[in-house]
């Protein structure tokens, strides 16, 4: 009887201890991972500080550079180039400021883009454009020198992206394609719901299988123009033997303007009819030449270089040498972890206020 009871004891000792082992070993689990979540919630919100502080030095940058301009340490104020502080960052230097494993900081000037929305100008531009053109009527009339027709922004407008498109980098393959978008994308932010010689309104839109209505209205995002017809994946993205186009566009600005100190080799050859890629590499070399910074504040620089035909004549109403938007992209790295920042900026030229559009964090 006493060895049954010794044995009874010792099976219950034995389970008691086991079942303490077993809640040891669960709750050291449980333990070691909310350490682990702690850990990784520290890290997460020194990667957002970092990402933020990265953005900071972007936001120093701009107001850095616009400042040094008014300080007369150009020739002359109220341009912006490739040359300028915020694109050449130190990624040493901006390391040691924000800390962490890695930080890499891109600044991209949107004003060196074509603007998706200055296709097709608001009832409100055109008054405004209709007014200007009688008052300067008026006065060159009081001159008595025979008064001059303004341009057509619209008409500037379609011809640059007819040049972009049929550009060879892209997948457009005539010039009928090429007017084809350009209308489908002009009915797409016009107000009116009046169809173009090539272009769409809801009369098409609305008996897709999947139907949906036309914007009507300037554009809101740049991956909208994958709901304009003909803008196809291939075309707005990209693919093996294309480039997508994409990259080349902005939903910001509305005066039609591209610095022409900024923008990329796509965008340049646009600029005017008969631009020869050999002309685009004449463009960025003379621009990145630092002799010849002063020289960026007129956009007519590009009559300076050698070589370059006396016959291509880059209208005024379609290029300048400031900018006002600009797109940051900021990935900060700890502990191999990564987290990327990106986000669009605006700057005054007149103030120098700026105004963060949007940020994201992935």
């Amino acid at each position: 009887m006493l060895r049954n009871s010794s044995g009874m004891a010792l099976l219950i000792t034995l389970a008691a201890i086991s079942f303490l082992v077993a809640l040891t070993v669960q709750l050291a689990t449980s333990v070691n991972w909310q350490v682990q979540a702690s850990s990784n919630q520290q890290e997460a919100v020194q990667l957002n500080a970092a990402l933020f502080s990265g953005l900071t030095l972007v936001r120093a940058s701009l107001y850095g550079d616009q400042q040094q301009a008014e300080q007369g340490k150009r020739q002359s104020r109220g341009f912006d180039s490739l040359q300028d502080g915020w694109n050449n960052l130190d990624k040493e230097k901006t390391l040691d400021l924000v800390g962490g494993d890695s930080l890499s900081i891109l600044v991209q000037d949107l004003s060196g883009r074509i603007q998706l929305n200055r296709l097709v100008l608001s009832e409100e531009e055109k008054k405004d454009i209709q007014g200007r053109q009688q008052e300067q009527q008026r006065q060159e009339q009081q001159q008595g020198r025979q008064p001059r027709q303004l341009q057509d922004p619209e008409k500037l407008q379609r011809g640059l992206w007819k040049r972009f498109l049929l550009s060879g980098k892209f997948a457009v393959e005539n010039e009928d394609e090429a007017v084809a978008l350009i209308d489908a994308l002009s009915d797409w932010i016009d107000s009116d719901d009046q169809e173009r010689d090539h272009g769409v309104e809801n009369g098409y839109y609305l008996t897709l299988e999947k139907p949906y209505s036309c914007r009507n209205g300037p554009l809101q995002y740049p991956e909208e123009l994958l709901l304009v017809k003909g803008f196809t994946r291939q075309l707005v993205y990209g693919d093996e033997e294309h480039q997508g186009i994409l990259q080349y566009l902005t939903i910001y600005g509305r005066d039609g303007k591209i610095n022409i100190n900024t923008a990329p080799a796509p965008v340049l050859k646009a600029l005017a009819p008969g631009i020869s890629d050999e002309m685009v590499d004449m463009l960025i070399e003379f621009r990145s030449d630092p002799e010849n910074l002063d020289a960026l504040a007129d956009s007519g620089w590009y009559q300076q270089i050698t070589d370059f035909p006396d016959d291509i004549v880059i209208d005024e109403g379609i290029i300048t040498t400031e900018s006002s938007y600009f797109s940051c992209t900021v990935t900060a790295g700890r502990d191999g972890l990564q987290q990327t920042g990106t986000g669009s900026i605006y700057r005054n030229a007149e103030t120098r206020e700026q105004t963060l559009l949007s940020w994201k964090v992935e």
